[in-house]
């Protein structure tokens, strides 16, 4: 029987026709990002969740790969604002989002890594506004 393991990049397996047994637990979960200046490090996972101490602006994600994709939850620790690096890019820009910004409530953004080239970084997002209610 063949072994594999999922990793936020790769799925390692046997192509000789055997079963292939993939181990659960290796699924990456959502790390942790913190402060009111974050940068995903998207070598970490590729799913973020941040709670907000105060007005928080998203920084240059690191280490991205062109078709990476992923979601960044933002659970908000009070009434706080939201702004963003150059890098992400939103439908009508970042200025037309409209955060929830109400203490408990969470919003939701799906990325995709459009561009990895170093000054170049782009990341084309969905926002997903009061995401649970």
């Amino acid at each position: 029987m063949a072994y594999g393991k999922i990793k936020s990049d790769a799925l390692i397996y046997d192509n000789s026709g055997s079963d292939v047994e993939i181990a659960l637990s290796s699924i990456p979960t959502a790390a942790q990002v913190a402060g009111t200046s974050p940068a995903p490090d998207l070598d970490d996972s590729n799913n973020f969740t941040i709670t907000t101490s105060g007005t928080t602006t998203f920084g240059l994600p690191t280490n991205v790969a062109v078709g990476q994709t992923g979601s960044i939850f933002i659970v908000y620790g009070g009434s706080h604002g939201l702004a963003f690096n150059a890098a992400y890019k939103f439908v009508g820009g970042a200025a037309g989002i409209t955060p929830t910004s109400t203490s408990g409530a969470i919003d939701r953004i799906d990325y995709i890594v459009q561009n990895a080239a170093s000054g170049y970084v782009c990341l084309t997002c969905n926002f997903t506004a009061n995401y649970v209610a």
